[in-house]
Parts: C-alpha cells; structure tokens; sequence
C-alpha cells in the first residue's frame, strides 16, 4: 500500500474477491459445501426429465411423450417447508416446497460433464419417507427453480460451488417413468382415471367403489318407490 497525492492507492493482488489470485481459497470452498451437504444432507431418488423442444407439441403446448430417466440416488442439503400457505389466484393453497442445495461437483460426477438440475426433474425424499408409519413412502418434489448465484446464500468470495434449487410437491398425472406417492389416493368421479391400454406403459387400474351418488340419493328418498318418475320437481304421487 502507497500514499500518493493524498490518496491511498492498495495493491490490488490483496483484494480478497479477485479470481486471479484466489483459486486455493474457492477449492476450500468447494470442498467444505461438498462435506457439508455429504455429512448433513439426504439422500434422494433424483428422476431427470427428458423433456426437449425438438418434441414439443405446439398445439398442445408440451411434449405429450416425455418421459423421465431411471432414478438416480444423490445427496442433497435441503430445508423442508411443509404446509407453505400460498395466495394463489383461487384463494389460500396450503402445499410443501423444498429449498435444496446439491454440490455441483457431486452433480456432475452424477450425471456427467455439463449436465445441471432444470426445471421439471423430480426427486423424492427416498431416505426421509423409508420408516413412515402404514407406508406412506416418500413425497416427491418437482423442481420449478435452479439457481447458481445468489451471493447472499451460496457464492462466498464469488465461487460458484453449489446448485440453489426450489421445488414444489409433485402433482403426478401418469408421466412415463414416474409413479404416484404411495397412499396418495385421489377419488374420481368414475372408477377409472390414468393411462389407457396400448400404449408403452401398462393400463392402469380401475378402481372399484362400493357405493355412488345414486345409491346415497336412494337412501334419503328412492323415487322408484313411487313408480318410474324421478323429478327431482315433484310429479310423482
């Protein structure tokens, strides 16, 4: 450091954020955020999606035949918010979103050199969910944001060392490759909902309900009792 014309003038190799003279100080970095999410995090079945614009569907606005890769197991650091209440446009939704951190390292030993977390991978909570009471299994998560800086959070001396990521719980609709939460059991107004025959996956199930609207109805008043006609406006005797 000199003093010239009243001014202090620093030399500009002790800047600690300059990259040309940091490397040693970012690699302790990338080392510590690695142990740090192997020590403390989760392991995860990671799904990437093979959705590609070459396949999108413009009348349709997605790639009806996308499908989603074998489960890759990896370990992430995550903050889980369960019950997040949102305002959305149909009034307060109660719904859980995950805040992630994944080694960028880890991901590229993973997947391969160039490859990241996009939106639409979906990763379930494998190891969490493993001892659930009645097998309720994992809940999955699908990834609406990747982000590599935000100097806040994860980027100390400006190294890039890690993916921020935030997901939302999964809402699965019969997408090849993947499967819905175990117990997740949604009620249709038919017996039947999912995947038609012919296709490369299997049908799926119909699904049997002992009881109906009509049977209900029947039971507060049955119309037949009063012969054929059931206007609901009267007209029976």
């Amino acid at each position: 450091m000199s003093y010239e014309s009243n001014v202090f003038q620093y030399d500009c190799d002790l800047r600690f954020t300059k990259k040309d003279v940091n490397q040693n100080e970012r690699d302790n970095y990338t080392r510590w955020y690695k142990e740090q999410i192997e020590l403390y995090g989760t392991e995860v079945d990671y799904y990437s999606s093979n959705y590609t614009l070459s396949a999108h569907d413009f009348l349709y606005g997605e790639q009806p035949a996308q499908k989603y890769s074998d489960p890759v197991k990896i370990v992430i650091a995550l903050t889980l918010n369960e019950n997040a209440v949102v305002l959305g446009k149909f009034g307060l939704i109660a719904d859980d979103e995950v805040t992630a951190f994944i080694s960028v390292s880890s991901y590229t030993d993973t997947f391969g050199a160039g490859s990241e977390p996009k939106s639409g991978d979906v990763f379930d909570l494998e190891e969490f969910g493993r001892d659930r009471p009645n097998d309720r299994g994992a809940k999955k998560f699908e990834i609406t944001e990747r982000l590599d800086q935000d100097v806040s959070q994860i980027n100390p001396i400006l190294g890039h060392y890690v993916w921020l990521i935030r997901a939302k719980r999964f809402d699965f609709s019969y997408e090849p490759g993947l499967s819905g939460e175990a117990l997740s059991n949604q009620v249709y107004d038919d017996s039947f909902a999912g995947r038609l025959a012919g296709g490369s996956n299997p049908e799926t199930d119909s699904k049997i309900y002992t009881d109906n609207a009509d049977d209900s109805a029947n039971a507060e008043f049955d119309y037949s009792s009063y012969g054929s006609n059931d206007d609901v406006y009267g007209d029976y005797r």
